[in-house]
């Protein structure tokens, strides 16, 4: 056998010679071993969106700051709440309390599908959405949806029963469904309050503030329900899956009649479990997670005057405070004007208190530019 010849074993093909591999051939077999590894990579890092997905991985992406002014006069980031939320949310304040059967009424599908498209869409996940061309109806149907898609219900499961432990035993069904529920007489509506208070503060940071933003949402319309026709008992019907609900109970009438009676109670009380209550502020680790890598923060204060931190690479995001959004800036280096005001207008429309009866009494202050202010208000 002559060095270098090749005999193939037996029931092989036989060999042919071929030409030798070209430099192209070369790079596409080398990228069949790379490709997949860096692929998956940005697959793993790349956001998906934020209908379905846990609260905790979108928020980091998708959401709109909540600040607040502490005793000496200093603004602060209290939390965060998802964009799609607060979106909808301010949308709604503003445009359908009065609306009759505004939560039961089903909006457009193509308009919804449309909605979920845009809050599921990076950059922006709906930031400077213009709500032009979509109806309340479509918002509130947005809304629900998002909540009843949640892997886990407002109310975390191991916190389920925690949540049902106070009303239990202590509730009885009117005898007219528009009244709700009613405490037996021997208990001690303030003492389910301080209960619920406590329970509260033990919700993980994101889920209790996406609590008491609902509770406040839910509040403006049930004390308008003469008009809009959405007590706290039709309101409770409405929202208690996607707010406090177990996959073991969804067939059983009793134990969600008792988990509507909590939303019932919440919402009736809202105003005892109001965001800036003590214990409820997002902790530093949560800050920290959900600012990563968001290059500025952008406050209004009372003199018209704009505060910028900006990144340290000197762009200027567009968003809401702290919010992850896309990147954004004029050949100066400052962000366009309306893109400020837009920015302002997500991040304080986000926060509890617009309603105008308790601006005063439910916030020491808020730190906006008066012409926003005017827009939200």
């Amino acid at each position: 056998m002559t060095s270098g010849s090749f005999l193939p074993h037996e029931g092989s093909p036989p060999n042919y010679p071929s030409s030798p591999p070209t430099k192209r051939d070369l790079k596409s077999w080398w990228k069949s071993f790379k490709m997949p590894k860096h692929q998956d990579a940005v697959n793993a890092t790349r956001p998906t969106g934020i209908f379905g997905v846990p609260l905790r991985q979108s928020i980091t992406y998708a959401n709109v700051a909540i600040s607040l002014v502490d005793e000496e006069n200093r603004s602060y980031i209290y939390g965060y709440v998802p964009i799609v939320v607060a979106k909808c949310g301010v949308f709604l304040k503003d445009r359908a309390t009065g609306v009759e059967g505004i939560f039961r009424l089903s909006g457009s599908e193509k308009r919804i599908k449309e909605l979920k498209t845009i809050f599921d869409s990076p950059d922006r996940y709906g930031k400077g959405l213009v709500w032009e061309g979509y109806t309340v109806h479509d918002a509130a149907n947005v809304l629900r949806r998002y909540l009843n898609d949640l892997p886990e219900p407002v109310v975390p499961l191991d916190l389920y029963e925690k949540f049902r432990q106070p009303l239990k035993g202590a509730v009885m069904r009117a005898p007219n469904h528009n009244e709700g529920s009613h405490l037996l007489q021997n208990v001690d509506p303030n003492h389910v309050i301080a209960r619920y208070q406590n329970l509260i503060t033990e919700l993980p940071p994101l889920n209790r503030q996406l609590l008491l933003y609902l509770l406040d949402l839910l509040a403006v319309f049930a004390a308008k329900a003469d008009e809009n026709r959405m007590n706290s008992q039709n309101l409770a019907a409405i929202f208690q899956p996607g707010m406090l609900s177990h996959p073991d109970h969804d067939m059983l009438p009793e134990e969600y009649r008792l988990n509507q009676s909590v939303i019932i109670f919440l919402i009736e009380n809202q105003d005892h479990f109001l965001i800036g209550m003590q214990g409820t502020e997002a902790d530093e680790q949560t800050k920290q997670d959900v600012e990563y890598g968001a290059p500025q923060r952008i406050e209004f204060v009372s003199n018209g005057s704009t505060t910028v931190h900006p990144s340290p690479g000197g762009l200027v995001r567009t968003g809401s405070n702290a919010s992850a959004g896309a990147e954004s800036v004029r050949r100066d280096g400052r962000p366009p004007l309306l893109q400020l005001l837009r920015q302002a207008a997500d991040s304080v429309a986000a926060t509890l208190f617009l309603r105008k009866d308790r601006l005063e009494s439910a916030v020491r202050a808020i730190r906006v530019n008066p012409l926003v202010k005017g827009l939200l208000l």
